[in-house]
């Protein structure tokens, strides 16, 4: 239980955090028209993640019981992770998307457009979905969920405050923080595709 809320917490202030054009309508929309605005806005993963979650669940809890199926996922898992690890260790500013005014739904369309939810929700999220029970699943989603949303307004919201003191070198070193500690579920997510291989 404890490393399941452990993860959901990394990955949904990962996700929060890293550049994104979701994470950049957040910012533009707490600039912009205030924080509730901002705040609203970064609860859209609420909404465009649910189908591709229901979708992600449906389909790996049919292949529960095929542990060479579910080591391919963890391997495809372990493999992401890594790579937005990298991803993340190379980043060098939160700007990297346009500024789209709009309001809720706008949010919401531009996650559905995201392939990274898809990404992650097949392979390493996928992988902690079906690893316990449904009561676990559903705690890591609102865990993994509620810190994405929160982790995105904190940083438009600190944006907003500090205006011209908001320091980028500290964001950096957050990032690169944030990619080691997913490097480290990332060689959690290869050994669990091990055991499940050669079970």
């Amino acid at each position: 239980m404890l490393e399941t809320l452990l993860a959901a917490m990394t990955f949904g202030v990962t996700a929060g955090l890293k550049p994104g054009s979701l994470g950049i309508y957040v910012i533009h929309q707490t600039l912009r028209r205030g924080y509730l605005a901002g705040l609203t806005a970064s609860f859209a993963p609420f909404v465009s993640d649910g189908p591709i979650i229901l979708l992600a669940f449906t389909v790996l809890q049919s292949f529960r019981n095929t542990p060479q199926l579910l080591a391919a996922i963890s391997l495809a898992g372990a493999g992401y992770l890594l790579w937005l690890a990298w991803k993340l260790y190379q980043t060098d500013s939160q700007n990297d998307g346009n500024q789209e005014p709009g309001n809720f739904f706008t949010a919401v369309k531009i996650n559905l457009l995201n392939p990274a939810p898809y990404l992650f929700w097949m392979t390493a999220g996928g992988s902690y979905l079906v690893k316990g029970s449904v009561e676990t699943a559903i705690l890591f989603v609102v865990c993994m969920l509620g810190a994405l949303a929160l982790s995105k307004f904190a940083l438009a919201a600190s944006i907003r405050k500090l205006g011209d003191r908001f320091s980028e070198a500290h964001y950096r070193l957050l990032l690169k923080l944030l990619a080691v500690m997913l490097a480290g579920f990332a060689l959690k997510l290869l050994w669990d595709a091990y055991s499940l291989a050669t079970a």
